[in-house]
């Protein structure tokens, strides 16, 4: 018999709460659901709690969660098919979902040698960010999120992410401190915006560098401004593209120039 089997259990109430950014905020916990992510977020974090439906779990489900029952000591809750579709933050969930302490996201998180970091500014959506970051962990880059406007641990930033949010250092602070930070470290800084000159490929970015873009709505703020400006050169009857695709052009360029020096 389950553990829990009504979807009206306090638990379970708590649970769901949880897909709330004031409820996260206030807790310091969130939700990580799929088999990719969780086992993502086994590498570096602790989980805390793992609710499942054994009736529920594809085959590969299965075996994740059998290695994480093999392999970690983690509190396990079985519940009703109803109760984990419940819980889920999926139409389709794959048949468990766990619980996670959030954790602090300093500016010391992000490595300074020969660093190659992407900076994103009050991005609004999170599955550009997620994507982003996801980006980011295949360019080998960092990620700082300056004047955070998307929660960091909502669902839909993981889920995009493919779960490279737990395996990709990234930072959050405000615009000021961020800028700073990159002058302290003595990295070349790169604005991405339409009102440039010069194309993102014609900007030599082998060195330590960041990679700056804005928001999906209004771009980048003035502060940033003052730096050098680039932009990915557009041949079509669209004048912008979606802020995740353009940090991957970016980011991708970076990592073209910096193996062809190699």
């Amino acid at each position: 018999m389950p553990d829990i089997e009504s979807v009206t259990n306090a638990r379970v109430k708590g649970l769901v709460r949880l897909r709330k950014r004031r409820e996260r905020d206030s807790t310091g916990l969130f939700l990580v659901e799929g088999e990719r992510e969780l086992e993502s977020a086994l590498a570096r974090h602790e989980v805390l709690d793992l609710y499942v439906c054994e009736d529920l779990l594809t085959e590969h489900a299965g075996q994740v969660f059998q290695r994480i029952r093999d392999r970690h000591s983690i509190p396990i809750t079985s519940v009703t098919g109803p109760v984990l579709e419940k819980i889920s933050l999926r139409g389709n969930p794959s048949g468990f979902v766990a619980v996670l302490r959030q954790w602090e996201a300093p500016l010391s998180t992000i490595p300074t040698d020969d660093a190659l970091v992407l900076v994103v500014e009050s991005i609004e959506k999170p599955g550009n960010l997620g994507g982003m970051i996801r980006s980011a962990n295949a360019a080998g880059a960092s990620v700082i999120i300056a004047d955070s406007t998307t929660d960091l641990f909502n669902s839909n930033v993981i889920r995009a992410s493919m779960g490279t949010l737990f395996t990709t250092p990234v930072a959050v602070a405000t615009t000021a401190d961020t800028l700073a930070w990159l002058d302290d470290n003595g990295l070349a800084v790169f604005v991405t915006t339409p009102s440039a000159t010069r194309a993102h490929f014609a900007v030599d970015l082998t060195g330590p560098c960041a990679l700056v873009v804005g928001s999906e709505s209004t771009g980048l703020t003035d502060a940033w401004l003052d730096r050098e400006q680039i932009l990915i050169p557009m041949t079509g009857t669209i004048d912008s593209l979606n802020a995740s695709v353009s940090a991957g052009i970016a980011l991708f360029e970076a990592v073209r120039q910096r193996s062809e020096g190699r």
